[in-house]
């Protein structure tokens, strides 16, 4: 298994976000991507592929060219209207059911561009987002190319991004994005997001469309987070209505209930009979993770990852949330394990 990374990312590193009731110091870390090569490295993975970042013209096919335009200079506005001492965080937030109006002020467009609190701008975001966006395509391309495995170990995550906002710490949906460039030499793309949180960024890029299934298995969203996305009734619209599949599962859930929505996932897979499935691989379902509500335990990875090698599919990874930083390392090598000689 061939890993591709940005060490760019290292330099994004917010200083706090906004969680219920009050600020607090973030937990999505650049010691994320150390501590998670630090364990794979002992386990005999090779070294990853340090990849160039990319640019807006890469990432028309998934993000709207306002929203990209935004988030190329939401930094250097936010600076110049409240200087470089804070991060640029929201305080308002739109109802998007009225005609858009995108505000002048930034303090206005960072609530319209993301829609929480917890994903700040910092200096550095573009070129860290913009990073793991080029090493998620490189390593896509390495699947297209070889049909061996590959993983995107990239931070910050993607998987919340919608094509027109940001959210969840996510800027650029790095899953979508190589979802797209499999897509674009004409395969047919399953999508499986095993993150505790929906991938509601991925459902909204493929909303309409057939040849890219998006499956979601995470914590019922009337009870965790993202809250306004990833029920069981959205299954997509237009050309792309029934090729969304959801499967939220109650706080709490241990593996004996994870693994009926596991199979729920594969069997939908099975019948889309896709060329390539790309696994949105966020392990933050582990029981201790801070930010998580399910019960999974380390070893339950390593049954996730032979599920999922259990479809004799070619496949690739893209790391998304995770973090318990006494687990991750091994949480994510579990799920890897069963795919790194593929």
């Amino acid at each position: 298994m061939k890993i591709f990374s940005h060490g760019g990312h290292r330099a994004h590193e917010a200083r706090c976000e906004l969680v219920p009731g009050e600020l607090v110091p973030t937990i999505e870390t650049a010691d994320r991507i150390d501590l998670v090569w630090g364990v794979l490295a002992e386990r005999g993975f090779k070294a990853p592929v340090d990849c160039l970042p990319l640019t807006a013209a890469d990432l028309l096919a998934i993000h709207d060219l306002d929203y990209l335009s935004f988030l190329e200079t939401a930094w250097d506005e936010w600076t110049a209207g409240f200087g470089d001492e804070h991060d640029g965080i929201a305080f308002v937030w739109p109802h998007r059911n009225r005609p858009p109006r995108p505000p002048r002020a930034i303090e206005g467009k960072l609530g319209y561009y993301f829609f929480d609190g917890v994903s700040p701008v910092t200096q550095h975001v573009w070129s860290a987002a913009t990073g793991a966006a080029g090493a998620a395509r490189s390593a896509a391309e390495h699947l297209l190319a070889s049909g061996k495995s590959s993983f995107a170990l990239v931070r910050p995550p993607g998987h919340h991004a919608c094509r027109d906002m940001g959210g969840g710490t996510s800027y650029l949906n790095h899953t979508a994005l190589a979802a797209s460039t499999l897509a674009a030499s004409g395969a047919r793309v399953a999508v499986l997001d095993v993150d505790a949180h929906h991938g509601n960024g991925t459902q909204d890029i493929f909303w309409k469309n057939s040849d890219v299934l998006t499956v979601s298995i995470h914590t019922d969203p009337a009870d965790d987070y993202p809250y306004f996305s990833g029920y069981a009734d959205e299954i997509g619209g237009g050309a792309g209505e029934g090729f969304n599949l959801n499967l939220p599962l109650q706080p709490g859930s241990t593996m004996e209930i994870y693994s009926v929505a596991l199979d729920a996932a594969r069997a939908r897979i099975h019948d889309f009979a896709p060329d390539y499935i790309v696994i949105a691989l966020g392990v933050d379902g582990y029981r201790g993770d801070p930010s998580g509500k399910l019960n999974l335990r380390q070893e339950d990875f390593s049954r996730i990852g032979e599920a999922i090698a259990a479809l004799k599919l070619p496949r690739m990874f893209v790391f998304e949330g995770g973090y318990d930083k006494a687990a991750l390392g091994d949480c994510v090598a579990r799920v890897l394990e069963p795919s790194r000689r593929l």
